[in-house]
């Protein structure tokens, strides 16, 4: 399993939330995709862009009393997760 969404970089287990994965079609948990993005083996926001992704993290790290230099790398790590890796290959 992944130690993060590779949509949108959050950790996939916690010990404040627990198991944070999305779900398969067939219901089983999701060993890349976290269930803010993923739910029932679909994305949630199926054209979400990359920047549109960005600026949905950047909000949530901010909300969260994260600081600039921890959104701005979370930020960066985007793009090498798998979802913005296979949209860049189409």
């Amino acid at each position: 399993m992944e130690r993060q969404c590779q949509s949108c970089g959050m950790p996939l287990q916690t010990k404040k939330a627990g198991d944070c994965r999305g779900t398969e079609a067939d219901g089983s948990k999701s060993d890349k995709w976290c269930s803010l993005c993923y739910r029932d083996g679909a994305f949630i926001t199926p054209n979400c862009t990359l920047e549109e992704m960005k600026e949905i993290v950047d909000k949530a790290l901010k909300d969260q009393g994260s600081g600039r230099l921890m959104r701005w790398l979370a930020q960066k790590q985007l793009p090498r997760l798998e979802r913005w890796r296979m949209a860049k290959a189409k």
